[in-house]
């Protein structure tokens, strides 16, 4: 038997930390071609038709299957062969003649990236680093046409002025603090630390910045651009009519920009203007496709909100109250809050405890929610009794994670524990925790999120409780401040002490004199 005492997350030995890193596209792009994890898209063709076939292009097979397929799910059972084998559930376990592997399930893999690939010496901004080199230099540049631009979009655009005879030459009444107007993305690349050095020194306050642009450099500038899977954009075609997600109509654009590009047969096709300008509409269409791909991860409407946001089981969400005689990590909730949440568990208690159906049991918890009834003090007993359940355990209560949004510092998830209800419709909370929850007694709402399952439990116990994870800073290791006794507190309790020092008798005295010593002997 493995003994996982010692392994994480078990172990408080172990200390984790993430970090987001922008990555290299073109260490990626090879690194995924090594490992047989993506492909190359093939130049565009001339038409949507033939895009749609081709099996190296933005909407190839390789991605995986689609409802529009014949058998949208063969490929779930498959063995090692690109192409041929052995497929489908019906093949599973046998061995294939081909590859010598067995057919065995296989996911969805969102991770098999298609790449496009810009001939050199031409090259795109990675999409993060426009939005910081953007930021670095000022996002207020000279309009063009009316229309409000940033420096950077300034800059990449091309200016080609001619003389009488024809040849290029550069704009003489450039706008104020734009002397890079108009030189295109060639010249960019060139010039790159000359342009970055110039907007440093016109603006000293961003050194950190500045350090992060011209460390990451070789990131900057890429000749690899990532197509992810047609399982995140799906298309359809019924009727001759094609539906499809909005970044496909944006990647049909950027892979004809980057066949243009890629194109120098003629003089023409080798043209530094045509170039330029060619350069500039790919990397405009391909931060088209960077905001779309952030609109539809982010927001209220956003991936990311759908799948972390909506209802969830045993959660409640309560006004804040405040408690002086609760502990760090003790809280009390209401009444009508813990009948919801623990739902199952009431229920489940009275049909096996008190030998009732369930249809029983529920009217029984029902009335004790909606009715305001409490048949026999039935569910009031229960409550209690699962209270006391885990302080036989040899812990506080319920344990409970509460949270406050935002949730973007340390301290706004703490793992609780319900000590007992009230019949008002509130939480109260030790005035310890109010810091590290950004939080006051002016309305503030908390969410509340029962927890149920033994292993998340010993994980939050040893990483949000507060008596456990929240007294040691953990930016030097020193005491930390937020969840000492405040100020005004402390204040109070010297008043009220002396106050009523006089009132004391003697036998009172000798007991808080000896707690007094006992808390000496065990912190010094």
């Amino acid at each position: 038997m493995v003994n996982n005492r010692d392994r994480y997350p078990f172990s408080n030995e172990w200390d984790y930390e993430a970090s987001i890193e922008t990555i290299d596209l073109n260490d990626e792009m090879e690194q995924d071609i090594r490992i047989g994890n993506g492909f190359l898209i093939s130049p565009s063709n001339k038409s949507i038709k033939k895009d749609l076939k081709d099996p190296d292009g933005i909407f190839s097979y390789r991605f995986g299957p689609t409802l529009n397929d014949m058998n949208p799910f063969i490929d779930r059972y498959k063995c090692r062969c690109v192409t041929g084998g052995l497929k489908g559930r019906v093949s599973h376990g046998m061995t294939c003649p081909i590859c010598g592997a067995r057919c065995e399930f296989v996911d969805d893999n969102f991770e098999y990236f298609g790449w496009m690939i810009i001939d050199k010496p031409y090259v795109v901004i990675h999409a993060a680093y426009y939005k910081k080199i953007e930021r670095f230099i000022g996002r207020k540049g000279a309009a063009v046409n009316g229309k409000k631009r940033s420096r950077l979009e300034n800059i990449l655009e091309v200016v080609d002025i001619k003389d009488i005879d024809g040849h290029s030459t550069e704009l003489e009444n450039k706008p104020k603090n734009e002397p890079y107007y108009g030189i295109g993305m060639i010249d960019f690349y060139e010039r790159f630390d000359e342009i970055m050095a110039y907007y440093y020194k016109i603006q000293t306050n961003k050194k950190e910045s500045y350090d992060d642009i011209i460390q990451n450099k070789h990131k900057i500038f890429t000749n690899s651009i990532p197509v992810f899977t047609t399982l995140l954009r799906p298309t359809d075609i019924r009727d001759n009519t094609m539906s499809y997600e909005p970044t496909n109509a944006m990647y049909v654009i950027i892979n004809k920009l980057r066949t243009q590009i890629n194109r120098n047969k003629t003089r023409m096709d080798r043209d530094k203007k045509s170039k330029n300008q060619n350069l500039y509409k790919l990397q405009m269409k391909y931060m088209e496709l960077y905001d779309e791909i952030g609109a539809g991860l982010s927001g209220k409407k956003g991936d990311f909100r759908g799948l972390m946001g909506g209802r969830y089981n045993f959660t409640s969400r309560e006004v804040i109250v405040q408690d002086p005689n609760l502990r760090i990590d003790e809280i009390t909730l209401s009444y009508k809050a813990l009948v919801i949440i623990m739902e199952q568990r009431i229920k489940n208690i009275i049909n096996k405890l008190y030998n009732m159906s369930i249809a029983e049991a529920h009217n029984i918890w029902y009335d004790a929610v909606v009715n305001n009834k409490n048949t026999d003090g039935i569910v009031k007993g229960i409550i209690e009794s699962i209270i006391q359940h885990y302080k036989d355990k040899g812990l506080p209560g319920i344990p409970f994670i509460i949270n406050r949004n935002p949730t973007i510092g340390y301290g706004s998830i703490l793992q609780m524990f319900c000590i007992g209800f009230t019949e008002t419709y509130t939480m109260a909370l030790p005035l310890q925790v109010l810091p590290l929850l950004a939080a006051d007694f002016d309305g503030d709402v908390l969410n509340i999120l029962h927890i149920i399952n033994d292993t998340f439990f010993k994980i939050a116990y040893s990483i949000y409780n507060p008596r456990n994870a929240f007294y040691i800073s953990r930016n030097d290791g020193y005491f930390n401040s937020s969840v000492s006794m405040q100020r005004d507190t402390l204040i109070n309790a010297n008043t009220l002490e002396s106050l009523g020092k006089g009132a004391y008798t003697q036998e009172e005295l000798a007991v808080i004199r000896s707690v007094s010593k006992r808390n000496k002997e065990l912190y010094y």
